[in-house]
């Protein structure tokens, strides 16, 4: 150093790891350091996903739904509530109601009048000549697909307006509309 030149060279001690054989700092490492940091936190999240998965299923199925029929499927796929097995059940419960057991009245005694008779003869006539609902109102994926499309059209988030198709479908699956209910 010459007089009037100041020393602007700091010292730092530095990993012999970081250095190359002659003692130049190596600075490759640190960019493929940021590269496995970001496929580490990667992998994380993908892990934090399946772990989210998998407890959705489990309190699914503590909840006694089966995720395998068209209503279990879409309940699935739609429920956005707490996962702890009561609410599940409830919301299950009130989409498809516990079949209640069917008790036979005792039979009664014949007293038919003639009057009776043609009363009967006139419903099954009536019974005849009625169109089934189904027939005459718009199927629930159509009804759902309108409602998803207003949705969509006034502006909604996607998932908000496929909720409302879901529910549509659900409501009718929970109504027994055989249009949405498949037999197994």
């Amino acid at each position: 150093m010459t007089t009037g030149e100041t020393n602007l060279v700091t010292h730092r001690v530095v990993p012999p790891t970081m250095c190359d054989s002659k003692g130049v700092i190596v600075m490759a490492d640190e960019t493929s350091g940021i590269k496995e940091l970001r496929d580490a936190a990667d992998r994380g999240k993908e892990a934090i996903a399946e772990r989210d998965q998998l407890k959705r299923e489990v309190a699914f199925m503590k909840a006694g739904v089966d995720t395998e029929t068209p209503a279990g499927k879409l309940l699935f796929k739609a429920y956005d509530g707490e996962l702890d097995s009561a609410s599940i059940k409830r919301d299950w419960d009130a989409l498809v109601p516990a079949s209640v057991p069917v008790v036979e009245p005792e039979p009664a005694q014949d007293n038919v009048t003639p009057v009776d008779t043609q009363v009967s003869e006139q419903r099954q006539a009536l019974a005849e000549d009625s169109v089934p609902v189904e027939a005459t109102t718009q199927s629930p994926y159509d009804q759902g697909f309108t409602e998803f499309k207003t949705a969509w059209d006034s502006g909604k988030p996607k998932d908000e307006a496929a909720a409302k198709f879901v529910h549509t479908v659900l409501e009718a699956a929970g109504k027994g509309d055989e249009r949405v209910i498949s037999p197994r």
